[in-house]
């Protein structure tokens, strides 16, 4: 949902554009240019259609007339030029003195112009009684203005205007029963230069506001009441244009940069940075000057210093928001308690959370979550006894426990080398690990998942480490224990500006509860208690409480097993390059077991080993109590649960990718399914049950990176590279294409509070989609009366006869489709489709 550079129009003309004009019937952009020259675009193709030379002198404004489909433009040579639809000269009106700006008064039928230290009206003549279709005998000159009025704008009964003399004046034509315009509110000194752009909007919730540019280098936000709202200013230069996209709801202003910059309107504040129409974008040697926004094509169009024309598009799969961080991004997850959090893990091993603003929808707030070496190294590690030994030693050996200081003793020296001495009872390690298991020194987080039941976040590293975050204890308790200061002595000295029913009185505490109403008030008051806790415990933050340290290569997948799904404690599962299943008990922080392979004439050093490839995700089935974890030897292994790991048997292997298999993911809806994404560029559905057949096979057309399935609907949402592709979980068709990474999307989670997918790549951004909503399928029962006429925006359509049924399905948009249905096949409704 985002607008997205369309093209772009080089060789537009010699001399400087000055005016931008859309003529919807015949769907061409106008340009005028300093010379008097005006030039016709196709909007869709930017093909140069025509060129007009019937001005002598600056082209200032375009305005179309609605009802007899008249383009009107008008210039400082004193004509007023109307263009028929055939794109010829239907009429030339002279005013006698240069036009600046022209609306229209529609509730009047005039024509409001803006002039030289004036507002003049003129009578619009459509059938050309006087000889033009604008009557050149002013009605009406209003001159509260003392310099050129550069604005015009009309809404419903008022006139609103602006110009050079910093002025904004308020009309108003419906208490007049003259053609005179009678000024409502007038603000002498709205800005601190000229005003040369004035913009009047409304959104979909009918939030209107007046806009305006100056040369003072702001711009001000007033309510369409003339009251002064919101100031955005560290602009460059003058305010050349101002345009309002409703698709996005921001303000597009122009203010001598190579890019516009985007606000908020509602707020103020500057959301560009959120919003990733510029941000991929170098600064150019020229600088925007006029936009205008065509609602009728979504389209929003500049011109630039260097005579360019500049044109976006809205596109519906484009990103809303865009989040830029300083390190390429591997992993994604959230927490659907109010307020929603994302946390993402980045190739440095730190954390982020984000947490979108209330001001506006584009905005986020980020806190940054990492353990330094020192932390490290005071957090105890969790794993097997000849792993905790293995490590400790592994501490005691590493370079920062060296003697680096060339100015101290060599006493201390040869101290700090006794100090590591290796026990010979020390664990006999291998010279050289197998391919496998190498020591990685970066901290790359892979996995991150959120547990909501302990608040944990748990991230998995290249490090071979888990750690697992929770909510500063300490800080809880200190926050829940704080107290206000002689808070007696204050209610006894303030009491008289307190409400007699406060309950910081004394006589209004409550003492007891009454036994009727204590079941009633139980729930709501712990869940007071509860969303006052989770406050709390954000306001806390997050430190690192487990170092989970059984793996020895780096961990690429986990999966959290709770008491949702049956068990009687939490358990974590985690895989990764060592070929080893992890299981760990995130009650108690220890290590509950690990995978053993029991099949006969499996070798000593393959008992641990959970396949003949390295583990590159995993999930788990509820339904049948089986996880499923893909692996680079082009296999995905199914087995069931259990917390020996000597029982965890296998259930069935998926064969058929010709690459590494990626991504494995559990499709609960429908009988449930297995879905698969692999580097050889397909996604595979296999059978949740009996022998896990291939039911479908898709081509991604490219490798798969990720994918997660859409929780509301069931597609499959799948990163293809750097492409997002949605197919439905029915026909399996491409449904949504989204396109905005720029490299591999390495993550993709949905979040059905907001029906949004959220994206992290290598390209350094989060990006927030539209989740694809699947049509509505609505059946309209049966009418009583013989005939039954259904009405649409459209138009009404045919009447039927009352023994049919109508079905109505509804797209994304609204917009409606029916078909008509016997009522001999209603037993077919809910496989049939349109």
């Amino acid at each position: 949902m985002a607008m997205e550079k369309h093209y772009t129009l080089r060789d537009t003309h010699t001399r400087a554009l000055t005016a931008i004009g859309y003529n919807p019937a015949r769907r061409e952009i106008l340009i005028g240019c300093e010379d008097g020259v005006i030039k016709f675009w196709e909007a869709e193709a930017g093909k140069l259609v025509m060129t007009a030379y019937e001005h002598k002198g600056w082209v200032t404004d375009f305005f179309f007339w609605a009802s007899p489909k008249l383009m009107l433009s008008a210039a400082n040579d004193g004509n007023i030029i109307a263009w028929s639809t055939g794109g010829t000269v239907c009429d030339k009106i002279p005013i006698g003195m240069p036009v600046y700006c022209m609306a229209i008064n529609y509730r009047r039928e005039q024509l409001v112009c803006g002039v030289n230290g004036s507002v003049r009206v003129y009578d619009l003549d459509e059938d050309k009684e006087s000889g033009h279709v604008i009557n050149t005998e002013v009605l009406y000159i209003a001159r509260e203005h003392t310099d050129i009025v550069r604005c015009i704008l009309c809404h419903e009964s008022r006139i609103y205007s602006a110009g050079y003399d910093q002025k904004i004046v308020i009309y108003d034509s419906s208490y007049t029963r003259d053609n005179s315009l009678a000024p409502l509110h007038q603000h002498p000194k709205a800005h601190d230069a000229g005003i040369c752009c004035m913009r009047l909007e409304k959104d979909h919730e009918n939030n209107q506001w007046l806009m305006t540019g100056s040369f003072d280098k702001t711009v001000k936000i007033w309510s369409i009441d003339g009251k002064f709202t919101h100031k955005l200013d560290n602009f460059l230069a003058t305010i050349s244009g101002i345009c309002y996209v409703p698709r996005n709801k921001t303000v597009w202003v122009a203010g001598g940069t190579s890019y516009a910059s985007l606000f908020d309107p509602k707020s103020g504040d500057n959301v560009s940075d959120f919003i990733g129409t510029f941000q991929q974008q170098e600064e150019e040697k020229y600088q925007l000057q006029i936009l205008k926004y065509i609602p009728e094509l979504n389209e929003v169009i500049a011109s630039t210093s260097r005579r360019h024309l500049v044109v976006w598009k809205y596109n519906p799969s484009g990103c809303i928001t865009a989040l830029k961080c300083s390190s390429n991004l591997e992993s994604l997850c959230y927490t659907k308690k109010v307020p929603i959090l994302i946390f993402s893990g980045d190739n440095e091993g730190v954390i982020i959370k984000w947490e979108r603003m209330q001001s506006n929808h584009f905005m986020y707030s980020k806190e940054l979550y990492q353990l330094s070496d020192n932390k490290l190294k005071k957090q105890k590690k969790v794993g097997s006894k000849a792993r905790e030994l293995l490590l400790e030693q592994q501490l005691n050996q590493s370079p920062s426990k060296l003697y680096h200081d060339t100015q101290s003793s060599k006493v201390e020296a040869a101290k700090q080398k006794i100090n590591n001495v290796r026990s010979h009872y020390a664990y006999n390690k291998p010279l050289i690990p197998p391919p496998s298991v190498h020591n990685h020194p970066n901290t790359t987080i892979l996995k991150i998942v959120f547990v909501e039941r302990f608040d944990y976040i748990i991230a998995a590293s290249e490090d071979s480490n888990i750690y697992v975050w929770a909510f500063d204890s300490d800080a809880v308790k200190a926050l829940k224990d704080m107290k206000p200061m002689d808070m007696e002595k204050l209610v006894a000295k303030y009491s008289i500006l307190l409400d007699p029913d406060s309950e910081l009185l004394p006589q209004n505490r409550p003492n007891t509860l009454e036994v009727e109403t204590a079941d009633e008030e139980e729930e709501e008051i712990s869940s007071v208690k509860s969303e006052s806790d989770s406050v709390t415990n954000r306001v806390a933050g997050f430190v690192c409480k487990f170092v989970f340290a059984e793996h020895m290569s780096c961990v690429t997948s986990m999966v959290v097993i709770g008491k949702e799904h049956g068990m009687d404690t939490t358990y974590l599962l985690s895989g990764g390059w060592d070929k080893r299943i992890c299981i760990w008990d995130l009650e108690k922080g220890t290590l509950e077991g690990t995978f053993r392979n029991t099949a006969p004439g499996a070798s000593y050093e393959s008992l641990e080993f959970a396949c003949d490839g390295v583990i590159l995700d995993m999930d788990y089935s509820p339904k049948h109590k089986e996880f499923a974890y893909a692996s680079s030897d082009k296999m995905v292994y199914i087995r069931k649960f259990s917390t020996n790991g000597a029982k965890m048997t296998l259930v069935n292997t998926l064969q058929g990718h010709e690459g590494e298999v990626t991504c494995v993911r559990w499709n609960i809806h429908g009988k449930g399914s297995w879905v698969t994404g692999s580097e050889d560029g397909t996604i595979r559905i296999w059978s949740g049950s009996g022998l896990n057949e291939c039911e479908q096979i898709l081509a991604a057309q490219g490798g798969v990176c990720c994918m997660c399935i859409d929780k509301l609907n069931g597609s499959i949402v799948a990163g293809i590279q750097n492409t997002i592709r949605v197919y439905d979980c029915e026909h399996y068709r491409l449904v949504q294409t989204n396109v905005g990474h720029t490299d591999a999307v390495r993550s993709i989670i949905h979040i059905p509070e907001r029906n949004q997918y959220v994206s992290c790549s290598w390209d350094q951004t989060i990006r927030v989609w539209n989740a694809w909503k699947k049509p509505k399928r609505r059946v309209i029962p049966k009418n009583d009366n013989k005939h039954m006429t259904l009405n649409s925006g459209d138009g009404d359509k045919p009447t039927t006869s009352g023994s049919e049924k109508k079905v109505a399905f509804s797209d994304i948009d609204g917009e409606e489709e029916m078909a008509k249905i016997p009522e001999e096949d209603e037993e077919d409704l809910q496989v049939e489709e349109v």
